[in-house]
């Protein structure tokens, strides 16, 4: 029996139909797994559990973007799901939360400068503020944009002068920051034309700036992250009019930064930023334009996107590609960690904490940094991809099985050869 099916399998028509088998039961036993596992928040590490909430913005894959709350036990005690992507979430006071989103519409539903202008569909951004009991949308301003991919809206800041509310926003398809009035009136905006030139041969819907985040720091003060540039930024606006001074990274679109690679979410410090270094797969702190603390590397995170410090000297990561929300120790340590699924984008501890608390030095948090294997590496890039096209359930499990396939042919060439 065995050499009639060594002899069998010795055709190479007979080999590819072996294989062509056992990836058709392989398929379906992943389908079997991604159909009875659910795409719900649920706790990793149980160590240390927060005293609050947690606030989490979920991009999605595929529009499936949604905020959600969170409790300490990891379950979800609210949940929006009225926006293909959602980006931004954060607490305004009781009942009420502001949300960045962006919803993907047909053509037929946009207006007629986006219907023909040689991209399919648009895309709505909104800054909307909800009330959590009803979800009802109390407040909201939006624009349409000729497309969905860089041209979300990433971030939104609430600040108050002199009593009244007021709006910063970061507009990356038109790569400008602009701030808004409750009457939704735009009081100051900056365009990064009025700075830099366009990059040659670049159109107006090229991926320029990528301008991913906006916090007001200080009365006429705006930092922004410039993504593109590898660059934070600061805003000084006066009389109506912003004028821009680099803090971290080149002035240029065309020279990469020396520390930062595809930032998002820098917050400040006293003097030091606390800054996601997502493509470095790192969290850093930067004084000077020094390094003084990292943590992370790609044995630990896959393209981070947002790290608060708590006041307790506690750091809240979101570990967008391992689809998780982790808070670490002042030691260093992961003490509470939650599968959320769908890309995380944004974390906020409740009620409103941010980035209120010390630094590493302060908190005395050591630096600890971990690679993976270039395996490895490949293998979660690869996992991460699949996600934009299969259910996210789905795409580990034919990952995997695609490099098992890989190898098993890989083994059978060698041994036939």
């Amino acid at each position: 029996m065995i050499s009639a099916l060594s002899s069998w399998l010795s055709t190479s028509d007979n080999r590819a139909k072996l294989f062509a088998a056992l990836a058709v039961v392989l398929f379906a036993t992943a389908g079997v797994g991604a159909l009875t596992t659910h795409d719900r928040p649920s706790l990793s590490v149980d160590e240390q559990r927060p005293a609050n909430n947690t606030l989490i913005a979920l991009q999605g894959y595929q529009h499936e973007g949604r905020a959600i709350e969170v409790n300490p036990a990891g379950e979800t005690v609210w949940e929006y799901t009225e926006a293909d992507d959602v980006f931004d979430v954060e607490a305004l006071g009781t009942n009420r939360v502001q949300i960045a989103v962006a919803d993907e519409l047909p053509d037929s539903d946009c207006p007629t400068e986006y219907r023909d202008d040689g991209y399919d569909n648009c895309v709505r951004n909104s800054l909307r503020v909800v009330a959590q009991d009803t979800n009802e949308t109390l407040w909201e301003y939006s624009w349409f944009d000729a497309k969905l991919h860089a041209h979300e809206l990433h971030d939104a800041d609430h600040y108050v002068v002199n009593g009244e509310d007021r709006w910063v926003m970061v507009d990356m398809g038109n790569d400008r920051v602009f701030a808004v009035n409750r009457d939704k009136e735009i009081l100051w905006q900056w365009n990064a034309t009025d700075r830099y030139d366009r990059p040659e041969g670049m159109d107006e819907e090229g991926d320029w700036t990528h301008v991913n985040d906006v916090d007001r720091i200080r009365p006429g003060v705006f930092r922004i992250s410039i993504r593109n540039f590898d660059t934070v930024a600061d805003l000084h606006v006066e009389n109506g009019s912003a004028h821009l001074e680099p803090v971290v990274g080149p002035d240029s679109y065309s020279a990469s930064g020396d520390i930062l690679y595809e930032q998002h979410n820098p917050d400040t410090l006293g003097d030091t930023l606390l800054v996601a270094d997502s493509e470095h797969d790192r969290i850093v702190e930067i004084r000077n334009e020094s390094v003084v603390w990292e943590y992370g590397g790609s044995g630990v995170f896959d393209w981070p996107r947002d790290a608060d410090r708590l006041p307790n000297g506690h750091t809240l990561v979101a570990d967008s590609y391992n689809d998780r929300v982790v808070e670490l120790n002042e030691k260093g340590e992961i003490v509470w960690s939650v599968e959320t699924g769908s890309l995380p984008y944004e974390a906020d501890r409740l009620p409103g904490e941010g980035s209120d608390g010390p630094t590493a030095s302060e908190a005395g948090i050591p630096n600890r940094t971990q690679e993976a294997s270039p395996v490895n590496e490949r293998v979660a890039w690869g996992i991460s991809m699949a996600k934009y096209v299969v259910p996210n359930n789905l795409a580990q499990e034919l990952v995997i099985i695609l490099f098992g396939l890989m190898a098993l042919v890989g083994t059978a060439v060698e041994r036939w050869r």
